[in-house]
C-alpha cells in the first residue's frame, strides 16, 4: 500500500439507529470532522480500519512496581 493515513481508534459505540461504529481522533485538528474526532461503521472494514489496524504496548519503564505504605500523617514534602 502506498501512502496511508494514521488515525487513532479510541473507542466504540452504537448508533441510535443501532449501527456499530468506532470512535477515532485524527491528527489533522480540531477543526477537523467532530471537533476532530470521527466515526466509521464498526464490522464492515470499511476503509480497510479493521483488517489494517497497528497497535503499540505501553513501555514499562513508568510502571509502580512496589507500593509502599506512607503515613497519611507525614508531611509529603519532607
Amino acid at each position: 500500500m502506498m501512502g496511508g493515513h494514521a488515525v487513532k481508534l479510541i473507542g466504540w459505540g452504537t448508533s441510535e439507529d443501532g449501527e456499530a461504529y468506532w470512535l477515532l481522533a485524527n491528527p489533522w485538528n480540531r477543526g477537523w470532522g467532530d471537533d476532530g474526532y470521527f466515526k466509521i461503521r464498526r464490522g464492515t472494514n470499511e476503509c480497510g480500519i479493521e483488517g489494517d489496524v497497528v497497535a503499540g504496548l505501553p513501555s514499562t519503564r513508568n510502571l509502580v512496581r512496589e507500593v509502599v505504605n506512607i503515613d497519611a500523617r507525614e508531611d509529603a514534602s519532607a
